[in-house]
Parts: C-alpha cells; structure tokens; sequence
C-alpha cells in the first residue's frame, strides 16, 4: 500500500505537534511537510506534491477558505481536508464551493481524523458536520438514490455507479438531477456532504 503524504498547516504549535505525531504513528501515512500560515500552506503543496492538506480554518496571512479557493483556481490535485476548532456553516459552505474533500471539528477523536486522511486520499469525501435543521429530511430520498449518494461518496463516477447497479449512466445521472433537486444541492461535492451531515454515510458504514 502506498504512504499517504500528507501537509499539516496549523499556526497553534501545540495542536501541530499533537497531529504531526497522530498521523506518523500510522504505518500509512507520514507527513511531509508543516507550515503555520496560509501562504507557508501554498508553497509547501507546490514543493512537496503531498496527498493530503491538512488545513485549519483560521491561520495568519491567508484563511482556509482563501487556501481552499487558489488551489481551485490552479485546479491543484491536492485533497484537502479542513480542520477547525469549531463548526462554522461560513466555513463548510465556502470549503464545498472552492472543491474541499472534507471538515473535521478538532474534538473528533484521533481514529475519525485518521480515517478521514486515509479516506480523502483515495478520492473518498468526509463531512463531519452537524445537520442542518432546515434542510431537507434524509427520508424524502428513495431507496435508489440513497445507493447512488453513497456511491458517490465513495469516489465512484457516473459510470463506476452504472456499473456498481447494472443501470445505463443516463439513468444515473437522472436520479442524480432529481437528488440534487430534493436536497437543494448544486454539485456532487454539496451532495456528499448534505449526506454526511444527515447520516446517511454513517448509518451505511454500521451496516456494512
């Protein structure tokens, strides 16, 4: 199995250490590369080609949503994964406009954010939010575009999910117009994360 490299951009030392140390106690992943500011954050993704960019939301010089935003314009390969000390709706929504892969809390515990690493380097999508009570309920979905939701989650593609259900891809992509339709979403991306949020995914990991 190939190592998951990973960039940990982080300005509190304290919190930096106790990650660095998480993620290089993993035989799967090591990290690559630190920076304690947004810009620190771009040059070290430029040099190092990491995996991962492990990157918290509020940092000098350049915040995580303006990091998120100039790696999208470069069309960056890096996955990013958003860590914050706290859930900021401002933060997850200009996070899934600008491409992230995922936003972990720092309270989850270390086996989540390993698992969200591992997750998001192999193109997966992970959202650890809380739901948002005005959306709509997880229960309006049918069964079959639960399946493609949590397909897409995975990484699969249109045609990954076509083949995944013995279905032809233009019908994959019809329950996914009306899917984003029912839960107000603009992409896959806002698609993945609305399922996390509603616990869709989780529910699907306990019964697998």
């Amino acid at each position: 199995m190939a190592t998951v490299r990973v960039v940990i951009a982080d300005d509190h030392p304290v919190v930096r250490a106790g990650i660095r140390d998480l993620l290089n106690g993993a035989d799967d992943i090591t990290v690559v590369g630190e920076a304690t500011n947004g810009a620190e954050a771009l040059d070290l993704v430029e040099d190092e080609h990491p995996d991962v960019l492990l990157l918290d939301m509020e940092m000098p010089e350049l915040t995580g949503v303006e990091v998120a935003q100039r790696l999208q314009a470069k069309s960056h390969p890096v996955r990013l994964l958003a860590l914050s000390s706290y859930e900021e709706q401002e933060y997850v929504q200009g996070l899934l406009q600008n491409g992230a892969s995922g936003y972990l809390t720092k309270e989850h515990a270390p086996e989540l954010i390993l698992e969200a690493v591992r997750a998001v380097a192999r193109g997966e999508v992970r959202w650890f939010v809380q739901p948002d009570p005005s959306s709509p309920r997880s229960s309006d979905l049918t069964r079959r575009e639960t399946e493609i939701l949590r397909l897409m989650a995975q990484g699969h593609s249109n045609a990954g999910i076509a083949d995944e259900l013995n279905l032809a891809e233009s019908t994959i992509r019809k329950h996914a117009t009306q899917l984003y339709r029912k839960i107000g979403a603009e992409s896959g991306r806002e698609a993945i994360a609305w399922a996390w949020q509603n616990g869709i995914m989780s529910s699907d990991e306990e019964s697998a």
